[in-house]
């Protein structure tokens, strides 16, 4: 839930989910998401100096979360189905929204995950890291009414 201040409501971490085929990931800690507009140079005899032009836009995800064995959850992915996600090269479905009544956007679009670790510290909870790398545009859209 976010965190009220007089009329104004901060967002917390929690309050906005990333779907990988419609699935959450099992005990997700952190999301990021990340998008790069790449610049182009130009610079001819004829321009002052160098010039940028926008090019291709590119995007990512990257995520973390606990190794948790949770029968109760029924529609999470768990760390051993992101991993094997990236072994089968599966081109995945993803979704960034938020169920707050203020963020009126979501975002979609393809991936493949690129990148999976597992952390097993002695001592402390065992977690995993992974990366989706955007195949085409992530798209804005109008979330749909609840």
């Amino acid at each position: 839930m976010p965190e009220t201040y007089g009329n104004k409501q901060v967002v917390q971490g929690e309050d906005i989910i990333l779907l990988v085929d419609d699935k959450t990931t099992l005990h997700a800690t952190t999301h990021t998401l990340k998008v790069d507009l790449e610049m182009k140079e130009l610079r001819t005899k004829d321009t002052d100096g160098k010039e940028k032009w926008p090019g291709d836009v590119s995007w990512s995800v990257d995520g973390d979360g606990l190794v948790v064995v949770d029968d109760s959850i029924e529609n999470s992915h768990t760390a051993e189905e992101v991993l094997d996600l990236v072994l089968r090269k599966k081109l995945v479905e993803v979704v960034v929204k938020s169920p707050l009544t203020g963020l009126a956007k979501m975002y979609t679009g393809k991936a493949y995950i690129t990148t999976f670790s597992l952390s097993t510290p002695a001592g402390d909870n065992a977690s995993y890291s992974y990366s989706l790398t955007g195949s085409g545009n992530l798209t804005p859209a109008d979330k749909p009414e609840s």
